[in-house]
C-alpha cells in the first residue's frame, strides 16, 4: 500500500485506500543536512511500510497556501542527474518573463540512479533507480546493499502523487496550468508520462487546470504502433511496418522503450495499457521543442541501439520524424500535439528553456522585438 500524508484525489483513481496522515512525517520536508549536490526539499511517500522520499529544489514553499501562485513548472534533467542546474536554469529562463517569478511556483526533481545514490551519502530514505531507462520510462525504484530501501514505487506513479498533492484546491486555489517540462532523459520521461498518466484526467482537468508537456531533446521516443518511419524517404513522411528481414537482427525492436510491446516488467505501463495510452496521447497538450544544432550523430549520449537507429539518426532526425509519425496516426489536425525548434542551439537545456519557444510554450510568453528579453 502507498499513502502520503495528503489525502490525494488520485487515490480513487489508482485504487489505493489513504490511511490517516504520517504521524510526524510531511509529504514535504526539508531536511536539516542535505547533499550540496541533491536539492533539499523532499516529497515522502509511505510504500509497503517504508517511506521513500523525493528531493527536489523549488523557488517557493510547495505546502504553504499561496493564492498567488497561477503556473507550476517542473524542470526534469537528463542522465546527468543534475538537477540543481536545471532547477537554477528554469528560474534564470522565468527572470525573463516580467512577473512570472511572482505567480510561478518552480520544482526540480532529482531522479537518481542506484550507481549515482551509491557513490553518495543520502537521506535514509531518498529515492533511487537501478537505471535510467527505469527512472525515465516509469519503472519501479531500487534497492542496495549501500542504501537498504523497504518497497517500491514507479517513478511515474510517484509523479501522479506529488502532482495530485500540489494541486489540493487549498494550497494553490488559483492555479491555472501545470508545465512539465523535461530534456534530454527528462524528455523520454515526459514523452512517455503523457501517454500512461491518469493524473491529468483524473485530477487536473476536474479542477480546471491545464497540463503541458514539453519533450525537449530525447534521445528516443516510444512509439504507439509497430510502425517506423522509412529511411529511404528523405521527408521522414512515410510509415509502415519493418519487414523480418530488417527486424531479425534487431530483436525485440518495438519492446517498451521503443514500442508498446512487452509491457509485463513495467507494471505501470501495462496497467495502463497500449489502446488507453494510444487514445490518451492524441489530446494532451505536447510540444515537441528542438535545437537546429542538435545534430550530431556521433554525441556520445545518443542512443544508438537498433531500435533507436530505426527512429532516426541524431535527436533533431528522430524529433522531427516523431512529429510526423504523430500526424501520421492521428491525422493532422486531430491531436493537440506542436513542434518548436530553436535555431543555433545544439543539445542545451539552458539555451532552450531560454529562447523564444521556449518562454512561449513554458511560460505563455511572446517575445517582441518592442518588449521582453529578445534572443538569448
Amino acid at each position: 500500500m502507498l499513502r502520503s500524508s495528503f489525502a490525494s484525489p488520485l487515490a480513487l483513481v489508482l485504487g489505493f485506500v489513504l490511511a490517516p496522515p504520517l504521524g510526524l512525517l510531511p509529504a514535504f520536508a526539508s531536511p536539516a543536512a542535505a547533499q550540496t549536490d541533491i536539492c533539499p526539499e523532499r516529497y515522502h511517500v509511505e510504500v509497503d511500510g517504508g517511506v521513500l522520499s523525493l528531493p527536489f529544489c523549488s523557488n517557493l514553499p510547495v505546502d504553504r497556501p499561496n493564492p498567488e501562485i497561477r503556473r507550476i513548472v517542473f524542470s526534469i534533467h537528463g542522465v546527468a542527474t543534475n538537477a540543481t542546474t536545471y532547477y537554477r536554469n528554469m528560474v534564470a529562463a522565468a527572470e525573463r518573463v516580467p512577473g512570472a517569478l511572482d505567480e510561478t511556483l518552480i520544482i526540480g526533481p532529482k531522479l537518481m540512479t542506484r550507481a549515482f545514490a551509491d557513490d553518495r551519502d543520502l537521506g535514509a530514505t531518498d529515492i533511487f533507480w537501478n537505471t535510467s531507462s527505469d527512472r525515465f520510462w516509469g519503472g519501479e525504484s531500487g534497492s542496495s546493499e549501500r542504501h537498504p530501501r523497504v518497497g517500491s514505487i514507479s517513478s511515474f506513479e510517484l509523479f501522479d502523487w506529488f502532482l495530485a498533492d500540489l494541486l489540493r484546491p487549498d494550497l494553490f486555489p488559483n492555479l491555472e496550468i501545470v508545465v512539465l517540462a523535461g530534456h534530454s532523459g527528462g524528455g523520454q520521461f515526459m514523452n512517455r508520462f503523457a501517454m500512461a498518466s491518469p493524473f491529468e484526467d483524473e485530477v487536473a482537468r476536474p479542477r480546471g487546470v491545464h497540463v503541458r508537456y514539453v519533450v525537449g531533446q530525447p534521445s528516443t521516443h516510444t512509439y504507439l504502433t509497430g510502425e517506423r518511419v522509412d529511411l529511404s524517404d528523405r521527408t521522414r513522411q512515410t510509415f509502415r511496418v519493418p519487414g523480418a528481414d530488417e527486424t531479425e537482427t534487431c530483436p525485440g525492436w518495438n519492446d517498451y522503450g521503443a514500442g508498446l510491446e512487452s509491457l509485463d516488467d513495467w507494471g505501470y505501463m501495462h496497467a495502463a495499457g497500449a489502446a488507453s495510452m494510444q487514445a490518451r496521447y492524441r489530446d494532451r497538450d505536447v510540444i515537441y521543442l528542438h535545437g537546429m544544432d542538435d545534430s550530431n550523430p556521433e554525441d556520445s549520449q545518443l542512443a544508438r541501439g537498433c531500435s533507436a537507429m530505426m527512429q532516426g539518426f541524431h535527436r533533431l532526425d528522430r524529433g522531427i520524424t516523431y512529429f510526423n509519425y504523430v500526424n501520421h496516426l492521428y491525422g493532422p489536425g486531430n491531436h493537440a500535439h506542436r513542434i518548436a525548434f530553436v535555431p543555433r542551439v545544439g543539445h542545451d537545456h539552458a539555451g532552450m528553456w531560454a529562447s523564444e519557444p521556449g518562454l512561449l510554450h513554458i511560460f505563455d510568453y511572446a517575445v517582441t522585438l518592442a518588449e521582453g528579453p529578445g534572443n538569448p
